[in-house]
């Protein structure tokens, strides 16, 4: 019995050991995707961790020292997962339900539709269900171009860019686009979606479709976090309002995420509403928000929605706005300067590890 109890003791001690240095790691400021990897599922973490702690707490009587040690480091990784959920907990639970008419809203429906993944009339009924004034579609082939065709009834300003890897994009508005382009932000090999769209009081608005690569074993995150704050540049350099939806391969509290929105001065909804996760669709435990919907100030959010499953392994995204104060968009702060000379370093960075020194 002695053994199985020392036994016991140890496998919970290397799982909270390893978990929490694991986790203390996103402190760093690194490229490195082993090191920015652990951003993504840290309501996960926290909840073993948790759980740990419990069990580690029933080991207090037979080895004390070494119970309590393992104790305050768990705490401790548990107190910085709740620094930096906290803004993502359903403390409100409620949006702006301010009277919005018809011409001042606008919806957003983001969906990844998973390269491999055949095409169905799951998502299409959801798009008519949800009626997105603007959808950007990522991972799209020429078998999904063609299944999303019966859209453009409806929504008949398209960009559509297939790549025949996981990075095709496209974009399907009911309203009308102007100055529509697909770049290389950053000198990255995705290409993402930069538009303006008109709105029915005939306001202009930028409007950015982002999908970039993810950290994995054969990229850092570099090139990731460059697209971002390029795209918190252009809406920097902008008068217009702007609004970024798309898959961004980044939870919101990641730093890359903080710091687009510092540069775009841009609104995450989720926040003191909850996590909506969108990823995976496939799992019932390991989810996370990786899809966004970002606005300017003079937008409110009076609705979040997550759709149902279509066989992808993300769930649609939806963000109904509303357009509520011309004046917020016009009298912004403009963001510290070490941010910028931080952002425009990255972005010079990645350029160099692309090897593109191409405009984006």
């Amino acid at each position: 019995m002695k053994y199985y109890r020392i036994l016991a003791f140890g496998l919970i001690a290397a799982a909270g050991l390893g978990l929490a240095f694991a986790n203390l790691l996103s402190l760093i400021s690194s490229d490195i995707w082993w090191i920015r990897i652990t951003d993504f599922p840290r309501l996960q973490s926290a909840s073993a961790l948790a759980i740990l702690v419990a069990c580690t707490a029933c080991f207090l009587g037979r080895y004390r020292r070494a119970s309590m040690a393992l104790i305050a480091l768990m705490l401790a990784t548990l107190i910085y997962h709740a620094v930096v959920l906290l803004p993502y907990m359903p403390l409100h639970g409620t949006l702006t339900h301010a009277a919005c008419t018809p011409e001042k809203r606008f919806t957003v429906m983001v969906a990844n539709v998973r390269f491999h993944n055949d095409p169905n009339g799951r998502l299409i009924e959801q798009v008519r269900r949800y009626k997105p004034d603007v959808f950007v579609v990522l991972e799209v082939n020429d078998a999904w171009v063609n299944a999303l065709s019966p859209l453009e009834r409806s929504m008949p300003y398209t960009i559509t860019h297939t790549t025949g890897s996981y990075f095709g994009i496209a974009l399907y508005s009911r309203l009308p686009l102007h100055s529509s382009e697909v770049r290389y932000l950053a000198g990255q090999d995705t290409p993402q979606i930069v538009t303006e769209v008109e709105l029915p009081t005939g306001e202009r608005i930028d409007f950015l479709g982002i999908h970039p690569r993810p950290p994995h074993p054969s990229q850092s995150a570099l090139g990731r976090d460059a697209v971002l704050l390029k795209a918190g540049l252009l809406l920097n350099d902008s008068d217009r309002p702007g609004v970024i939806a798309g898959d961004l391969n980044a939870t919101p509290w990641e730093r890359a995420v903080n710091q687009m929105r510092e540069i775009g001065r841009l609104v995450d909804p989720r926040q003191g509403y909850g996590f909506l996760p969108t990823y995976d669709a496939q799992s019932w435990w390991m989810r996370w928000p990786l899809d966004h919907v970002f606005y300017e100030a003079g937008f409110d959010a009076i609705e979040l929605i997550r759709g149902d499953d279509f066989g992808s392994d993300h769930f649609p995204y939806v963000a109904r706005l509303c357009r509520v104060d011309q004046r917020d968009s016009e009298n912004r702060d403009k963001p510290d300067d070490d941010t910028m000379r931080a952002a425009r370093a990255t972005i010079e960075r990645a350029r160099a590890q692309a090897g593109s020194a191409s405009a984006g």
